[in-house]
């Protein structure tokens, strides 16, 4: 069930009629610095400074927001696929596109509720969705019509059906460590060295390395 702030409910529960503003919230990374860098759409007719949790967001409006599917509300973790179209020819759009790359970013969608007489906000907005960017699908259309950015939004709950990493490269195991060279940690843990790439482990005299082979090693038929 989805929670509504108090004064949401009470005025829906008097026979209020219902005025929904949808805000669109995406943090992609810069192109050259890779640098977070978030944009924010709403449906709105006018661009809007709007806190969302104590921060101050700007969103764009105009016609930035083209349309959105309904956010239906599940109880179960189930993952969710919700789309949403921009306009390309939005200013702050058609920038965000070409100095932005937004794949796998963070989008949050919020629902701002207002009484449709007075068009006053009823509460602060509430977020509906919180999930990731999937696809970004920019096409060309034909002549003399208009284009329309679609936008695919993965909800959270995506992340529980990835598998567990089954290899790690050797950088990766390394920054765990502190850079330590762990290759040769275990090599004498019986009491028997190992010498990689050497014609022996060890010469018939009782375990002094042998030195390293000149040539190919040919060793392994003697045994």
């Amino acid at each position: 069930m989805r929670f509504l702030p108090p004064s949401v409910a009470a005025h829906y529960a008097a026979g209020g009629h219902a005025d929904v503003q949808v805000l669109v919230w995406i943090t992609a990374r810069d192109r050259v610095t890779g640098a977070p860098q978030s944009l924010g759409f709403w449906s709105g007719a006018d661009h809007q400074e709007i806190e969302i949790a104590g921060e101050l967001r700007t969103y764009y409006g105009v016609g930035a927001l083209l349309g959105f599917e309904p956010v239906a509300s599940v109880s179960s973790a189930q993952e969710r696929v919700w789309s949403l179209s921009v306009s390309p020819l939005h200013d702050q759009v058609a920038e965000a596109i070409r100095l932005y790359d937004a794949r796998l970013a963070p989008v949050e969608v919020h629902e701002w509720h207002h009484d449709p007489l007075t068009h006053l906000p009823l509460a602060d907005p509430v977020r509906v969705v919180r999930g990731t960017l999937m696809e970004l699908d920019i096409p060309t259309p034909p002549d003399g019509q208009d284009s329309a950015v679609t936008l695919k939004v993965v909800s959270d709950a995506w992340r529980l059906t990835q598998g567990l990493t089954l290899k790690r490269s050797d950088e990766a195991l390394k920054a765990r460590s502190g850079g330590a060279d762990r290759f040769r940690r275990y090599n004498s843990l019986v009491g028997i060295n190992v010498w990689w790439g050497e014609a022996s482990a060890t010469d018939a005299g009782g375990g002094r390395p042998r030195p390293p082979v000149e040539g190919p090693n040919t060793g392994w038929k003697d045994r």
